[in-house]
């Protein structure tokens, strides 16, 4: 067995009830990728402090795993992480990650959680959603839900305009089999979106996104619970 240690700094967005990192000491301590397991004291998050550090630690069971290969497990995790939270408690996390560990280099990370915040009213215990989605090393989508995870995923993980956010809402409707949104006929909107310079912006489009997310977020939801 081989073990590798990081320290990584969570700069938060916006800090969220304590309970949830509460849940996470037990519910998101570990996660195992075959033979592979990552480790992370949550612990930390519980303070009030928007810029913590947590302890990381990947663990190879039968000590096959090529030293390259380590920061990857590290960046999944956290990617699992985000995913879970979110699915749990729409909305509560947000942050910036930086992990260090010697010789090993992770991508720096950077989850914004807004476009999920439409679907606060609804969450699920973090136990459920951890148990739920074990998730995997597989980097192409296999099956509907997959695909709608990995959306998910992408509008957390990049700066999203009005459009592509669109457009992979709808794929995720699509993949749940609950309906589909319009985008053929979605305005091209400026990215700066100022409606101080064209008053034909209205809050309509956000709207409609926004109950996207809310229906998606229920079916993934309601498929945690069954």
């Amino acid at each position: 067995m081989n073990e590798y240690r990081f320290t990584a700094e969570v700069a938060r967005h916006a800090n969220t009830a304590e309970e949830l990192w509460r849940e996470a000491t037990v519910s998101l301590q570990e996660r195992a990728y075959g033979a592979v397991r990552v480790k992370v004291d949550w612990e930390p998050l519980i303070s009030a402090d928007d810029v913590v550090r947590i302890d990381v630690s990947v663990i190879d069971d039968r000590g096959h795993l090529e030293p390259r290969d380590v920061a990857s497990f590290v960046e999944l995790f956290f990617y699992d992480a985000f995913l879970l939270f979110n699915i749990a408690r729409p909305g509560s996390f947000s942050a910036a990650i930086t992990v260090s560990g010697g010789e090993f280099r992770v991508n720096d990370l950077a989850f914004d959680a807004s476009p999920f915040a439409a679907g606060l009213s609804t969450t699920v215990p973090l136990a459920e959603v951890a148990a739920w989605y074990r998730g995997g090393t597989e980097q192409i989508a296999g099956t509907p839900m997959q695909k709608v995870l990995f959306h998910l995923l992408h509008i957390g993980c990049g700066a999203q305009d009005e459009w592509t956010l669109r457009a992979r809402l709808d794929a995720c409707l699509k993949a749940l089999g609950i309906g589909e949104l319009d985008v053929a006929g979605a305005a091209v909107i400026h990215p700066m979106h100022d409606e101080a310079l064209d008053d034909r912006l209205d809050d309509g489009a956000v709207e409609s996104i926004d109950q996207a997310m809310v229906r998606v977020l229920t079916a993934v939801q309601d498929a945690v619970r069954a």
